[in-house]
């Protein structure tokens, strides 16, 4: 009788423990309108810092000729493509990170990280943004955004997310910019 007891007891614990994981991996499954506003957010802030060539400091940025293109270095934290690609990486897949690398033409010269010349800023309020989900699978998400602007417009985005490991992330990188 004991042991009897003691198997059932035993398959009632295992039942409740899997059931438990199983509705645990379910839910983290899901991206909500919400979150996927907070990541499309977090990614347009790392797209532009990649673009302007830092995070937290600005810092003198040597200018060069290459190729006809006038380029210039990325700050100390941004010098190298690796610490570039790191940064991205945690918010865009590593496809759209390679992607937008050489869309955007980085490139290393002399041992640094490099990109054209050029300015801008987000006007995109993405925190503010009307979400709608418009596709949807295991492991991806689509949504089309109407994002406003801070003069008051708005422009419609369509950004997609593929879950990675446990966390979703952008998988082009111009689609925050």
């Amino acid at each position: 009788m004991k042991k009897s007891l003691g198997m059932l007891l035993s398959i009632i614990i295992l039942f409740f423990t899997l059931s438990g994981q199983v509705t645990a991996k379910t839910t983290s499954q899901n991206l909500s309108d919400a979150n996927a506003l907070k990541i499309a957010d977090n990614a347009s802030k790392h797209f532009w810092n990649a673009l302007h060539g830092y995070k937290t400091r600005s810092c003198s940025q040597k200018t060069f000729n290459y190729k006809g293109t006038e380029y210039s270095y990325l700050c100390k934290e941004f010098n190298t493509k690796d610490k570039l690609t790191t940064y991205l990486a945690e918010t865009f897949t590593n496809n759209a990170v390679e992607k937008g690398l050489t869309k955007y033409n980085y490139i290393t010269h002399k041992g640094k990280l490099a990109r054209p010349v050029g300015d801008g800023f987000s006007m995109l309020e993405w925190r503010k943004a009307k979400i709608k989900l418009v596709y949807q699978k295991l492991n991806v998400r689509s949504y089309n955004l109407t994002v406003p602007t801070v003069d008051g417009e708005s422009v419609k985005r369509t950004v997609t997310f593929y879950k990675s490991g446990s966390t979703w992330k952008v998988n082009q990188f111009d689609a925050v910019q």
